[in-house]
């Protein structure tokens, strides 16, 4: 991280550029691939169906030829014939029908190349083709092929097994029948031998387009024929297979056998219970994807370098005006505040650059405004000195204390001389701006004892502080005294005695803020004659007007300032101060 919060921008945008450009191939490629698969996938099992449909058409219409053939067989006069001794218990002609009837197994099998050989056994006896070498050894009535027919007492469709009835082993798939006939017959079947092999390959076992692998299974879920396929067996074993094979449906499907994805179709036949099923590799079905792959990875790299080149191109163009302000910063860096951002173009960063230009207009003219405030400051201040130092307030403290010493009132001169000395070092303070209300309430105290001493019986004053944690707040110097002055030189301007000055301090209840309240019972003004106090218009003293601009200048608008007065109704002047904002410099 801490390497990419160090590259330019320049290199984080050309990165950007390539890796959404990169995201979008890749999940274009994504998306492409999958597609593209599931198509194939698709068309693949929809080819295989067609192809397993129709075999299943095949079979359906072969095995249909052999039914139709073994019909034929049993309606033969030479068949019909014998059926006729069975069930009237003639054994006289068992011989002539046995011969007669040779020739009809001969017919059938040139008829249908799948038969083995056909089986008839009745209770007079057993009837073959004479070319068919019997297996003596073995009954019919012994055989599975008889316990299944005697059960199920229908037409029967034997799966593969070995040959019982005749010598060779042959692996045959067998039709049990029950004859047809006008008269009643008992424990009469004809057994018809189809070869495996011939089966098989009209079913097309063998590996068939798309390298699918077909196989027959009954509806008890066992193959119709052997198979020597380990994929076959396996499938064939599976509980999905055996579903399929009991269900009786057409369709396809997909499996999962040892981590490999199959393609399963199958196919209903119709002349019998059997379910041809084809199996194959998604694998080998998407092997054609293997190219495919290769080439979304090839066109994806061709499309990163290609983005590289295109992004880095795309950066400088861009960057163009980043860099033009970027030397415009430069400049200002360097104390030149007349250097300003220039560009034809409206975008984004040249809007920024623009902006830039209107910030630096303003802080030229806040500079302007800053030193203009520092002008003012100092004038304040040299203004706040000189009405510490109020000639005719010096002059009469001092020639009031000469006429006390005059009168050998020492005491009293005494203690004026040391008030008028620690008023003066109050407000002076050491130079700094920034004092205590404590220190503020004393100088005010000061003052006021000094005037009552000037002027005996004129006033009485009292102070009263709601919030004993006042003192201790931090507070421009010299904000009470020109408040009491006022009320001194003009309130009281026309009063021989009983004058009243109350200050109270107190904080709001929200604690960030504190008021002053001063209030006298002097002659009060004019409307005119407060606008006149607040602008101060002569520069006399230390105006009202000079405070409001102090505290103004040390708390912005957080400082309210009210003054009211109504003639022979006194004057009462409410200030509202922050608790912070004038600074700790005590």
């Amino acid at each position: 991280m801490t390497f990419i919060s160090k590259a330019p921008f320049r290199q984080k945008l050309i990165a950007a550029f390539t890796a959404v450009t990169l995201l979008s191939i890749l999940i274009t490629s994504y998306f492409s691939y999958s597609i593209t698969s599931k198509i194939l996938e698709e068309n693949a099992l929809k080819l295989t169906q067609d192809t397993v449909a129709k075999t299943a058409q095949t079979l359906d219409e072969k095995l249909s030829k052999l039914t139709v053939v073994m019909m034929t067989f049993m309606i033969s006069q030479q068949f019909q014939s014998m059926l006729k001794d069975v069930s009237l218990g003639n054994h006289n002609e068992y011989y002539t029908h046995w011969t007669n009837l040779d020739n009809v197994f001969s017919q059938a099998r040139i008829a249908e190349p799948l038969i083995q050989g056909i089986f008839v056994s009745t209770p007079m006896g057993e009837f073959y083709s004479l070319s068919m070498n019997r297996n003596r050894q073995t009954a019919f009535e012994d055989t599975d092929l008889y316990k299944r027919v005697a059960s199920e007492k229908r037409t029967l469709w034997i799966e593969e097994h070995e040959d019982p009835l005749f010598y060779g082993k042959q692996r045959v798939v067998s039709l049990v029948l029950e004859p047809i006939a006008d008269f009643p017959l008992k424990d009469v079947y004809v057994v018809v031998n189809i070869r495996e092999d011939g089966l098989r390959k009209l079913a097309g076992t063998e590996t068939g387009s798309g390298g699918s692998l077909r196989f027959l299974m009954s509806t008890e879920g066992v193959l119709v024929y052997n198979e020597t396929d380990p994929l076959i067996t396996e499938a064939a074993e599976s509980g999905l297979v055996r579903e399929i094979a009991a269900s009786g449906q057409t369709g396809y499907t997909s499996m999962d056998r040892n981590g490999t994805t199959y393609l399963l179709n199958y196919a209903r036949m119709h002349v019998n219970d059997w379910t041809i099923l084809a199996i194959q590799s998604k694998d080998y079905v998407l092997k054609d994807m293997t190219y495919v792959k290769w080439m979304i990875l090839l066109i994806t790299l061709a499309s990163f370098i290609l983005t590289l080149f295109v992004s880095g191109a795309f950066t400088r163009y861009l960057l163009k005006p980043l860099h033009k302000l970027q030397r415009v910063m430069k400049r200002v860096e360097s104390n030149d505040l007349t250097a300003r951002f220039e560009s034809l173009q409206e975008d984004d960063l040249a809007q920024l650059g623009f902006r830039f230009n209107r910030m630096l207009d303003q802080i030229v003219v806040l500079i302007d405004e800053v030193k203009e405030a520092e002008a003012s400051k100092r004038s304040t201040e040299i203004k706040a000195l000189s009405a510490q130092m109020d000639p005719h307030f010096l002059y009469n403290t001092l020639n009031v204390i000469y006429w006390k010493l005059k009168l050998k009132q020492v005491d009293q001169s005494q203690t004026m001389v040391v008030s008028l000395s620690r008023l003066f070092q109050l407000g002076l303070n050491k130079g700094k701006e920034i004092t205590t209300l404590e220190k503020e309430l004393e100088h005010v105290r000061l003052y006021l004892e000094l005037q009552a001493s000037c002027y005996e019986n004129l006033f009485e004053y009292s102070i009263l502080v709601k919030d004993p944690s006042l003192p201790a707040l931090m507070v421009p110097r010299i904000i009470l005294q020109p408040l009491v002055e006022n009320s001194i030189l003009h309130g009281f301007s026309s009063m021989e005695s009983g004058g009243r000055i109350s200050i109270e301090l107190d904080s709001d209840p929200s604690r960030e803020s504190w008021s002053i309240r001063v209030e006298d019972n002097g002659c009060g003004m004019e409307e005119e004659a407060v606008r006149g106090m607040l602008r101060d218009p002569q520069g006399k003293g230390y105006a009202i007007g000079n405070l409001i601009e102090r505290l103004q200048l040390y708390y912005g608008g957080k400082a309210e300032f009210h003054l009211e007065s109504r003639p022979d109704r006194g004057t009462v002047v409410y200030m509202s101060i922050p608790v912070k904002g004038a600074g700790t410099n005590v």
